[in-house]
């Protein structure tokens, strides 16, 4: 789902981002959103900062449910303001999926320089499964969360349209394409 780009063959993006020009300072903008998220019961969120983080209420949650998070800022050569915005998993999620393909890569690795140390000094060839069994299970855990990622579409959406309308009804936002 790459919202960015014209060109839509990214397949392995999990973590979409696309980025919004608006002509309003940048801490009034976040005001005004924070405030519509305390109007709509479909939405909850949290300001810290220059973030504003959206995610679905805690009833309508589920395991694969996004949260964006939306970064609004004045840039310094131009004389509009960006929002940039990454959707993606809850944290938590994100984290043990990095955890995972962290471990995997390196007992993949791991395994297939000890399965060709020992391949060489006594011809035992059985470690170097890790290898391909590593990826087929890289690859399992890839087609997880693209389904994941399926699963909470509708969630995006409505996330993405929220945060849309809700600057559109203080100023024109229009989508900057990379």
């Amino acid at each position: 789902m790459p919202f960015n780009r014209f060109d839509h063959s990214v397949l392995g993006e999990i973590r979409p981002r696309f980025q919004l020009k608006i002509d309003l300072d940048a801490d009034v903008a976040l005001n005004h959103v924070h405030q519509k998220i305390s109007k709509d019961p479909t939405v909850f969120g949290e300001l810290s900062n220059s973030y504003l983080f959206l995610r679905i209420p805690k009833q309508n949650q589920h395991y694969w449910s996004p949260e964006l998070s939306v970064r609004i800022e004045k840039e310094e050569y131009t004389e509009h303001t960006t929002v940039f915005c990454l959707v993606g998993p809850r944290q938590a999620v994100w984290a043990m999926f990095a955890f995972l393909y962290g471990f995997i890569f390196f007992a993949s690795t791991f395994g297939g320089i000890y399965g060709i140390v020992k391949f060489q000094n006594s011809g035992d060839s059985n470690w170097l499964w890790t290898v391909p069994i590593g990826l087929i299970i890289t690859f399992s855990i890839f087609i997880t969360s693209k389904i994941g990622q399926n699963k909470g579409r509708d969630q995006m959406l409505h996330l993405i349209s929220f945060l849309y309308h809700g600057l559109d009804e203080v100023t024109d936002v229009e989508r900057i394409n990379e």
